[in-house]
């Protein structure tokens, strides 16, 4: 069952800054944005002047209906079992830590209007508030989805004037009403309302860039409920503030949809299935288009980049409705591979014209590529979670398609595994970990090292998740471990002389990988290479740090 309307499980956002004078004049004339007052209040179950001012207070954030905006943190003193701060210690902390608030009850409204015992509150302070002009407008809505166990919040916002400073945008999740049959504190409170039990996507807020007239802004956020008492009792709230002054400069309640600002309005967010690591010079990426305006979309041109090179215009079709999203596959695409790629999706068209708020209609995502590995052992380290089994891992080499390593699962839950990988060829290769449960790592991590360089490492992936690495087995004998082995003479019609410092496993190839000799230099070790029949072979020398492989 979903509750509400317009499901999205996905964050989007945009900012648009309007450049158009009709736009403008429009704006101007129609500034007059209604206020609505941001209620923060701080409580707690055990606290006995909380519970003899909070009726009151109840009383007159209800008095005034959609003007006031209201949630709650339960603090850990006096009762440090407050089950309400218990719920979400992170986000009830961090609020507080705000407003350095070391007393409760305490009440804030808008960040800098009041800030003091909630009993000291009329409605003529209210009111003198409330006639303060807003920047900005506001609209909000959420949807709850019982089968996945997750609430949406949609909110968007316009400016009708420049605002200096760094403003963030903070959404809040709320329960209404919670009800104990008995007290769960010492104060004898047993009725809880507009009690905050998650900020989105977290207590940082989300910062809406450099505000001028005409700015807008419209996100979505998603949060797997916990802690929740009764679904029916969930609401959102959210508000814009000053992270510097703590001036809250508008807030808004929900409401049961909203109408967006812009009739033909795209957002292009959050790029995958890009291996953040890459030495191919191929991908197939997909991107998150998000409907932030009031018409369907059924088309779009998507063009994409890496690099700044044009690659493809993607002309996609479908019927997408206002504030859903979808995940566009963009099929195939080929580029040079530098150092650090920048892949860019951009929005040319939507519904055969214009975006109306073309600010957000670029998604990007940086990618490295893949350093060369030269004669370097290659050591893969694990450290599973608290179910190994699931995990398991393998090697394919690019250019043939072959699997040519794999690994898992595992016996030991938190145990730090390392492996030796024998790549024994040149190329490109993929590494993919796997997790059977969906979750990835979760606690654990991984990590492919070249010698003592990282060339990635994970740990949430889901799934899966795939890098790649690129490693050349030969190198020049004068790059042999720091010259402590010495390999002569090259080529041979017979005898090839080892010599080494040292103890050094020395493994000898065909051209197929196979392996011909295996042994042990301590100084000088001698092979008789006729043995094998003329043609190229790979000696690999080394020990468990370093390693060299000659043709």
């Amino acid at each position: 069952m979903v509750k509400n309307h317009n499901k999205s499980t996905r964050m989007k956002k945009n900012i648009l800054i309007v450049t158009s004078l009709l736009m403008l004049f429009s704006l101007k004339v129609s500034a007059q944005n209604e206020r609505v007052l941001l209620f923060e209040c701080f409580t707690n179950t055990s606290c006995g002047p909380c519970a003899s001012q909070n009726p009151a207070l109840d009383a007159l954030i209800n008095a005034n209906g959609d003007r006031v905006a209201a949630i709650k943190y339960h603090m850990n003193w006096p009762g440090a079992n407050d089950p309400m701060y218990l719920h979400n210690t992170v986000d009830n902390n961090a609020r507080k830590s705000v407003y350095n608030v070391n007393s409760v009850p305490h009440t804030v409204v808008d960040g800098i209007r009041f800030a003091n015992v909630p009993g000291n509150l009329t409605q003529n302070m209210v009111n003198n508030w409330l006639n303060i002009e807003s920047p900005f407008e506001m609209r909000l809505s959420y949807e709850v989805d019982e089968a996945a166990n997750t609430i949406t919040v949609h909110v968007m916002g316009r400016a009708s004037q420049a605002v200096a400073g760094n403003v963030k945008l903070y959404v809040g999740v709320i329960e209404r009403e919670i009800h104990y049959n008995s007290a769960p504190g010492s104060n004898g409170e047993r009725d809880f309302y507009s009690v905050m039990k998650k900020l989105l996507p977290s207590a940082s807020g989300t910062s809406i860039g450099n505000v001028e007239a005409g700015s807008y802004f419209a996100y979505s956020f998603s949060w797997e409920l916990a802690n929740v008492y009764n679904n029916d009792q969930l609401d959102a709230i959210a508000w814009l503030q000053n992270i510097n002054t703590k001036e809250v400069y508008q807030a808004c309640k929900s409401s049961e949809s909203i109408e967006p600002f812009y009739a033909n309005e795209a957002m292009l967010s959050d790029i995958s299935n890009v291996k953040s690591t890459n030495c191919s010079g191929e991908a197939d990426p997909k991107v998150l288009m998000s409907n932030n305006g009031s018409n369907a979309i059924t088309s779009a041109e998507l063009e994409v980049l890496v690099n700044g090179e044009w690659l493809k215009t993607f002309e996609w079709s479908g019927n997408l409705p206002s504030l859903q999203s979808e995940t566009i596959d963009l099929g195939a695409i080929s580029f040079p591979v530098e150092a650090l790629n920048t892949l860019e999706v951009r929005i040319k068209s939507i519904n055969g014209g214009i975006d109306e708020a073309s600010s957000n209609d670029i998604a990007s995502l940086e990618f490295k590529g893949s350093p060369e590995t030269v004669g370097k052992v290659l050591k893969l380290s694990i450290r599973t979670d608290t179910n190994p089994q699931e995990t398991t891992w393998k090697i394919i080499n690019l250019t043939t398609g072959e699997t040519v390593l794999e690994g898992g699962p595992y016996d030991e839950a938190n145990h730090m595994y390392t492996e030796t990988l024998d790549i024994t060829g040149d190329g490109c290769y993929d590494f993919t970990i796997y997790d059977a449960g969906g979750n990835g790592l979760d606690g654990g991590v991984y990590g492919l090292k070249a010698g003592s360089t990282t060339i990635f490492s994970g740990s949430t992936f889901g799934e899966s998740e795939s890098n790649e690495f690129s490693y050349e087995v030969t190198a020049n004998v004068e790059e042999c471990l720091d010259r402590s082995v010495n390999i002569y003479p090259n080529p041979t019609d017979g005898i090839l002389n080892v010599v080494s410092k040292g103890e050094q496993i020395v493994v000898v190839y065909n051209t197929v990988g196979q392996i011909v000799f295996e042994g042990i230099c301590d100084g000088l070790l001698q092979i008789d290479m006729k043995h094998f029949g003329a043609g190229i072979y790979a000696i690999k020398v080394g020990n468990e740090t370093q390693r060299v492989v000659v043709k």
